[in-house]
């Protein structure tokens, strides 16, 4: 049958049991599901990829090798490779800039772009939520990070010839 959306959720709640948001809150919870749910009339590719964007990045380092997973690991499990190369795209690498590095390759890449606008949004209303309790810093991650970053990702947007997916 294949690798499915509910076996993206599944993986992706095992991945990140036991991980929290900035706020305390449940990591799948708070912030995968809704961003999975914020694609998901995109297709199943979107929403397995909004589920399992931050899989490698989160769990690179987990001390138990069982828990940390790669691109190769995903494949093996028989994650679709467009949702592999969705997930490359969106990867931030040890020591790299998330402007000038992340958010231009995931705005390189179809999938990984639009994966990348969806976490922006949920981000940008995160740092509304966040400036009740300390403004400065929600100023500084919207102007300084979120913005900038949905500029770049809404400019490749409007460049790609088959730029009808904008999610706003």
């Amino acid at each position: 049958m294949g690798f499915t959306v509910p076996d993206a959720h599944l993986l992706a709640l095992q991945a990140h049991e036991g991980q929290v948001d900035a706020q305390g809150r449940d990591y799948y919870l708070a912030h995968l599901r809704p961003i999975a749910e914020a694609l998901r009339p995109y297709g199943a590719h979107a929403e397995m990829a909004g589920v399992l964007h931050d899989i490698v990045e989160d769990t690179r380092d987990h001390p138990d090798p069982a828990r940390r997973h790669d691109l190769d690991r995903l494949r093996a499990l028989g994650v679709p490779e467009v949702v592999v190369e969705a997930i490359d795209a969106v990867t931030r690498r040890p020591g790299e800039l998330y402007i000038s590095g992340s958010i231009r390759r995931a705005a390189a890449h179809p999938l990984g772009r639009l994966v990348e606008l969806a976490e922006n949004r949920h981000d940008l209303a995160a740092s509304t939520e966040l400036a009740r309790t300390d403004p400065e810093k929600a100023r500084s991650l919207r102007e300084g990070r979120y913005r900038p970053a949905r500029r770049i990702l809404l400019a490749a947007e409007a460049a790609d010839a088959n730029g009808r997916r904008i999610l706003a």
